[in-house]
């Protein structure tokens, strides 16, 4: 934060605003994060993404040798002509989050949704990697 000296020349309004742009307009932008919750059941894995501001086609999801690798584009927000941000919070770009899953998963029946922000998507476990129930003799 830029302290204001005193006698510098600058009005209230140009502290004021000085200030609001030192502090809250950010240009230099980090990249969004993608929250993830993973969830294991018998028969499947459940993962849940927050991507808000990306459209379906904006995500990519992959599969190989275990590794899960979920990229999407947050497009940026553009101010519209004559307006500028005060405050902005909400990153932009490209975010990539990579997972070793702990067991084989089939792809071939594996289902993506995208809803309301969330990509939600289900990976049958193979049925090699799925808990059995061994009989005493």
């Amino acid at each position: 934060m830029r302290l204001i000296e005193p006698n510098t020349g600058l009005s209230l309004r140009e502290a004021v605003s000085r200030m609001m742009d030192d502090n809250f307009v950010r240009q230099d932008r980090g990249l969004p994060t993608m929250p993830v919750d993973v969830l294991e059941t018998n028969d499947s894995i459940l993962v849940k993404a927050q991507i808000p501001g990306s459209s379906k086609e904006q995500i990519e999801i992959h599969y190989e040798k275990d590794i899960l690798t979920l990229k999407a584009t947050v497009p940026a927000e553009v101010a519209p002509e004559g307006g500028k941000f005060l405050l902005r919070e909400r990153g932009n770009g490209d975010i990539t989050r990579t997972f070793r899953l702990p067991f084989p998963v089939d792809p071939e029946k594996a289902q993506a949704e995208y809803h309301d922000g969330v990509l939600s998507l289900t990976l049958p476990k193979l049925e090699s990697a799925r808990p059995r129930q061994i009989t005493i003799h």
